[in-house]
């Protein structure tokens, strides 16, 4: 998909070709009539690759999360990525959120949750106004956040119902290990991470990504060029960069609710009195 005689992008985006020279002109590369080197736009589609790798990482950078589901086999820990129990084809390097569906009957997510096609058919109503559909049941997961609190778990291979999960980020293949283990085919876990951003582009490639990453990219790869052309970091293009880099922050970053530990909340706490969650700690 090219972008179009009048410059303005097709329907796909910018070809990666486009937001390169561009970025080289800002260098003062590809103007006044010259065309930019096949070394320089080649060096130029590395560098992009290498740019979205890094963009891939940072959560308020990537538009948007998804949710990816497969069922419990019984087992201690699943592997995530490409050929893995869940088979995607780039591990993630984080889970963002976690939860396991007790399926009650019902049939196997096969995109992850939040299909309509799952509640049309789960939650039908019978003639007489009762639910008559099965309810598959959704229990949120706590991240165990570090290796070295999963090793603190005594009796790892305990089997009940799941209430904690450990992601640990391997390469090739993330490990993810629910706590306690629960049994196989009755569960599903459901894994919620990044969208992956384009990957391996080559200079032909449109980038297909929302229109605002368009100037990002391109004022990004003109910073990252400089010293490729004994250029210091131009003041006017760091400060359009930042200014791209602050609005994808503004539209991609989302705050979950804050949570309060266990023992701070009223049912858990041994020490509650009337009035504790009114105060400021």
């Amino acid at each position: 998909m090219s972008a179009s005689l009048n410059g303005a992008p097709g329907s796909a985006g910018y070809l990666v070709s486009d937001l390169i020279g561009m970025a080289l002109e800002q260098l003062g590369v590809g103007v006044g009539g010259q065309n930019a080197d096949p070394q320089g736009l080649t060096s130029g589609v590395m560098h992009l690759n290498m740019l979205l790798a890094q963009w891939q990482r940072k959560r308020w950078l990537v538009p948007n999360l998804i949710d990816r589901a497969f069922m419990s086999t019984g087992q201690s820990v699943y592997y995530v990525g490409p050929g893995g129990d869940l088979d995607i084809p780039l591990r993630p390097d984080k889970i963002e959120a976690a939860y396991a569906r007790l399926l009650n009957g019902a049939t196997q997510s096969t995109e992850g949750d939040f299909s309509r096609s799952d509640f049309d058919n789960e939650f039908m109503l019978g003639n007489d106004g009762l639910d008559s559909g099965v309810q598959p049941i959704d229990y949120p997961l706590e991240l165990i956040q570090s290796y070295e609190d999963y090793s603190g778990l005594g009796l790892k291979a305990l089997r009940s119902w799941p209430n904690y999960a450990y992601y640990n980020p391997a390469f090739p293949m993330g490990e993810f290990r629910p706590w306690p283990i629960p049994s196989e085919a009755i569960w599903e876990f459901h894994l919620i991470f990044k969208a992956p951003l384009p990957a391996n582009l080559t200079l032909t490639d449109p980038v297909n990504l929302p229109p605002e990453y368009w100037d990002a990219i391109m004022w990004s790869l003109a910073a990252r060029l400089s010293p490729s052309y004994g250029q210091p970091a131009n003041p006017t293009v760091t400060a359009a960069m930042k200014a791209a880099l602050s609005t994808l922050r503004a539209s991609s970053t989302q705050v979950p609710t804050l949570g309060m530990p266990s023992i701070l909340s009223p049912i858990n706490n041994p020490f509650y009195w009337p009035g504790l969650e009114i105060q400021r700690l």
